[in-house]
């Protein structure tokens, strides 16, 4: 069979060189087999992993694994580079200020992780070969942090069931005393792949159901955040999905210290 090329753009430098990408993709499975190939549009049959069209932090609200080009049908979970550095991928001399705050990267974390993609947060190398101290401080707070609201495995131990649920009935965590939270952590069971297309997630007041939030895709990971609620129960009711099964609904306060 002929290997299939493509043409690289001059982007990375490479200019006419000619890539076979067979070849290379034969090779890789051969020696490392796990490794995750980016879907570039020489890998696009094989790819494994794509990007999500940008390198501010952000993956879209609405993110399905599988995708479709040029018929292609594969999962392709979606991965979301961003650098710790303001504006910029590399190192440079005398730029403290170019380093993210601590108060910016949950967010980041919210709208990555928590619409299921993957988080790739970019470091450089300083002169030294190193990375810079300030950096590496800045990762462990984040992380701190990170553990501090969802617990110290970054899924956390907050209340509510893990399993696999798929009755068409509402999913509901119901407390025997009220429960102050902030936002809903949702995961999908992706063996039989995403099922949610919309949901909607309310807290009962005692007299009806109030919303608290609605969205489209769960996926992996989906993280709602809403303003600071107490109540003693919380569902998590399928708008529209075709036998959805959920691993993980759980709540969650972000703003206790």
């Amino acid at each position: 069979m002929k290997a299939s090329i493509f043409r690289r753009g001059t982007a990375a430098g490479s200019e006419g060189h000619i890539y076979d990408s067979d070849s290379y993709v034969k090779t890789l499975r051969t020696y490392q087999p796990n490794t995750p190939i980016f879907a570039d549009v020489g890998f696009l049959q094989y790819g494994d992993i794509r990007w999500v069209g940008n390198e501010s932090g952000f993956a879209p609200e609405e993110n399905w694994n599988v995708v479709d080009r040029l018929g292609y049908l594969r999962w392709r979970p979606a991965e979301v580079d961003t650098p710790l550095r303001a504006d910029h991928w590399f190192w440079h001399p005398n730029d403290e200020k170019s380093l993210k705050p601590l108060a910016e990267l949950p967010d980041t974390y919210h709208k990555t992780i928590g619409r299921g993609a993957q988080l790739m947060l970019c470091l450089a190398p300083d002169n030294r070969g190193l990375l810079p101290e300030s950096d590496v401080a800045r990762l462990k707070e984040f992380g701190a942090e990170i553990r501090r609201i969802y617990g110290s495995d970054a899924g956390g131990d907050g209340d509510g069931p893990e399993e696999s649920w798929s009755s068409p009935a509402p999913l509901e965590i119901a407390a025997t005393q009220p429960m102050t939270f902030d936002r809903i952590v949702a995961m999908e069971r992706l063996s039989g792949g995403q099922r949610v297309l919309r949901y909607a997630i309310e807290a009962w007041d005692g007299a009806r159901w109030r919303p608290l939030a609605t969205g489209s895709t769960i996926g992996h990971k989906k993280i709602d955040i809403f303003p600071r609620t107490t109540a003693r129960r919380v569902r998590l009711r399928m708008v529209d999905a075709s036998a959805p099964l959920i691993r993980r609904f759980r709540v969650y306060d972000g703003g206790v210290r």
